[in-house]
C-alpha cells in the first residue's frame, strides 16, 4: 500500500511545453455526453518524457476499446465499464506533463496530487494513466487513481497492457476488499485478473463478482459498470468514507454512512495501513 509523506511543493500550472500542443489533443477533461459515473483516461508524461502521442494516434484508445471488450466477456456478456466519451463518441482522453522529474521506483503519491489538484477529483470518475515511463511495476492503483507504466517490463505487448489496465481497474474500483474471500494485501489469490497468482489469466471470480454475501461489496455494483445494477455503490464513497475514519483520506460526502449497507465484520476492522484514497489528496501537502 502506498504510504503517505508529507512534502512541500509547488504548482504553478500543468507543465506544458510548446512542443505538446497537437492537434486532436485536449488538456482537460472535455464536456460529459452522460451524466453517470464513469472512468475518464489520461496520457501522462513525466517532465523530460518523450511524447510518443499515444492520447492522439489512436493507438490507445484502440487498445482501451478491447479492453472492455475482455470485461465484457468476464461478466458473460453483462456488463463492461462506462467509458468518459467525448461528444464525437471518442473515449476522452486527457494530456498531463508532471512539472517535476520522477526518477527510479517511484510510489504515486505526487503524482495522485497532481492530478487532483488539476481538476482530476470527480467523486463520480475513477481516473486511469496510461503513463510513459519505465516503473518497477507493471502499474499502480488505489481508489480512485489508477496507473499502469507503458515503459515497464511488464508492459511490452498489447496484451500485457490491457491486462495490467483490467487489473489496476479493479484496485482503482476498491477490489480486493478485506471481506473479498480469499483477499490478501488488497489482492484476490488466484482469480483477480493479472493478480499475483493469477498469471495471465482474465478472471474475475465468483467472489469478486455475483456475490452471495450482501455485506461485502460486489463488483457488479459498482456504479462505474454499465448497465448498472440494481444494487449500486460507488467506490470512491465507500473507500473514502473508510479513508477518512483513520486518517488516510478525505471522503467526498462526511455524511455518507457506508456500515448501513455493508456490515461484514472484516468490514468493521479498518486498518490504516491497508486503507487509501486518493480523493482531494493535494491537500494532504503541505504548501502544495
Amino acid at each position: 500500500m502506498i504510504k503517505i509523506f508529507v512534502i512541500v511543493f509547488s504548482l504553478i500550472s500543468n507543465a506544458v511545453f510548446a512542443s505538446d500542443e497537437k492537434a486532436g489533443r485536449y488538456f482537460e477533461d472535455q464536456p460529459d455526453v452522460s451524466d453517470e459515473p464513469q472512468v475518464h483516461f489520461i496520457y501522462l508524461l513525466n517532465k523530460d518524457s518523450e511524447d510518443r502521442e499515444w492520447d492522439i494516434n489512436g493507438k490507445m484508445e484502440k487498445e482501451l476499446l478491447e479492453a472492455n471488450e475482455k470485461m465484457l466477456e468476464m461478466t458473460k456478456g453483462n456488463q463492461k465499464f462506462r467509458y468518459d466519451l467525448r461528444e464525437d463518441g471518442k473515449i476522452d482522453i486527457s494530456f498531463v506533463r508532471l512539472d517535476k522529474q520522477y526518477k527510479g521506483n517511484y510510489n504515486m503519491e505526487y503524482p495522485d496530487a497532481y492530478l487532483t489538484k488539476l481538476g482530476f477529483n470527480n467523486p463520480n470518475k475513477l481516473y486511469f494513466s496510461w503513463v510513459d515511463v519505465g516503473h518497477r511495476d507493471g502499474g499502480q492503483g488505489a481508489v480512485h487513481h489508477g496507473y499502469i507504466f507503458l515503459k515497464s517490463k511488464y508492459n511490452t505487448n498489447k496484451n500485457k497492457r490491457i491486462l495490467i489496465t483490467l487489473h489496476e481497474l479493479m484496485h482503482v474500483n476498491g477490489f480486493a476488499w478485506p471481506c473479498t474471500k480469499g483477499a490478501k494485501k488488497s489482492h484476490k489469490f488466484g482469480t483477480i485478473i493479472g493478480g499475483p497468482d493469477g498469471g495471465d489469466k482474465y478472471n474475475l471470480g465468483s467472489s469478486l463478482y455475483n456475490l452471495k454475501d450482501p455485506t461485502c461489496p460486489d463488483f457488479k455494483d459498482s456504479v462505474f459498470l454499465e448497465p448498472t445494477s440494481s444494487t449500486p455503490f460507488n467506490p470512491v464513497f465507500l473507500k473514502c468514507a473508510m479513508a477518512a475514519e483513520v486518517g488516510r483520506g478525505i471522503s467526498p460526502d462526511s455524511n455518507y454512512k457506508w456500515r448501513d449497507r455493508y456490515s461484514h465484520k472484516k468490514l468493521k476492522k479498518i486498518k490504516k495501513k491497508r486503507t487509501w484514497c486518493t480523493y482531494n489528496l493535494y491537500k494532504n501537502f503541505n504548501n502544495f
